[in-house]
């Protein structure tokens, strides 16, 4: 369900020189429907933050520190993660102890604690119900931590995307990494139904698994580049994305991929959704954002953004089932101090 805005320097480059121009705000919107059957009119609304870069995107269920909380992935004084009230609109912000730390992505543990990766730092980090951060340094020196998750064990997982390995923080604090390779830039990681931990390897095409105790395996997930992105359906498959493609993948390794609408050239966020399927974020070559719904067969619907240039890179569902999720803008030097809701 995630998406490294810097996985693919190369590609994003790209696309950030084709659009130059600004966004405009947006408010509760409307997408406009086409004649095509794919297509839902699903009701986005906008809100504005302060933040200047949301990204990880969590909806924590219970606990004293419960509802919809991003991260500020900044590399500035703003550093930060927030809890953000969708009724009032209004947010509070915990700046990072390390001035600058690039928090990444953000998970709740089994104790419904949140743990975050802060990549700049080198660090991962943890909000409890005293809203105090405690940092924890990873062992390997520029290791580029990027997504995090809860283990099958307590513990919680995460992506060292520079190094090529896997780290797991115990609740104390104590780290431990496993070398997945050089060059194979792991990215997005979650616990598979088989209790294993899974995640892209977005550097050498491959989709990894690696049980609790150590065992790696490694499978072949197409020719497409991966975006990074990973979730599992309720199909108990592994679903991710590519540039113009979205995978599913069993436990046992076998895969299918599906085409995603014409023109789609980028994808970002994925989510599980009902049914066995996925929502999948994607922008086309003409500038217009979406969601696309994709069933267990392959059949696809498509959730149009109100404003075009915008990819969803992070999404969460709170309890009354609506999508929220954090975007990333493809024209060169913007930031979007927005969150998008879908429902």
């Amino acid at each position: 369900m995630r998406f490294p805005s810097s996985a693919f320097v190369v590609g994003l480059t790209l696309a950030l020189v084709i659009f130059s121009s600004t966004v405009e705000d947006a408010g509760a919107v409307q997408p406009g429907c086409t004649p095509s059957t794919t297509t839902i009119c699903g009701i986005f609304t906008a809100y504005a933050v302060a933040q200047r870069v949301p990204h990880g995107i969590v909806f924590n269920p219970q606990g004293k520190i419960t509802g919809v909380w991003f991260t500020n992935s900044t590399t500035d004084d703003t550093s930060s993660i927030v809890n953000f009230l969708p009724k009032t609109g209004r947010a509070k912000q915990y700046r990072t102890p390390t001035t600058g730390s690039e928090p990444g992505s953000i998970n709740y543990a089994p104790d419904y604690s949140l743990w975050f990766t802060e990549s700049r730092a080198n660090k991962v980090a943890t909000i409890v119900s005293a809203r105090v951060i405690t940092e924890f340094a990873i062992p390997t020196p520029r290791s580029g931590p990027f997504d995090i998750t809860r283990g099958p064990n307590g513990n919680m997982w995460f992506t060292e995307m520079t190094a090529g390995k896997i780290g797991t923080v115990a609740p104390s604090g104590a780290i431990k990494e496993y070398a997945v390779g050089a060059g194979t830039q792991p990215v997005d990681i979650i616990t598979g139904p088989d209790r294993a931990l899974w995640f892209t390897e977005a550097g050498v095409k491959r989709i990894g698994r690696l049980t609790i105790a150590g065992g790696l395996r490694q499978f072949h997930a197409g020719a497409q580049r991966l975006s990074g992105g990973l979730t599992v359906a309720t199909d108990n498959a592994l679903w991710f994305g590519q540039e113009s493609q979205v995978g599913r993948m069993t436990t046992s390794g076998k895969l299918t991929e599906f085409d995603l609408p014409s023109g789609t050239f980028m994808t970002g966020a994925v989510f599980g959704g009902k049914g066995g399927g996925v929502l999948i974020g994607a922008i086309k070559r003409n500038g217009q954002g979406a969601l696309i719904g994709v069933s267990a067969t392959g059949r696809m619907r498509e959730y149009d953004l109100p404003q075009k240039y915008l990819l969803p890179i992070e999404m969460a569902q709170t309890a009354d089932g609506a999508y929220w999720m954090s975007v990333l803008s493809i024209k060169k030097g913007v930031s979007v101090s927005t969150l998008y809701n879908l429902r």
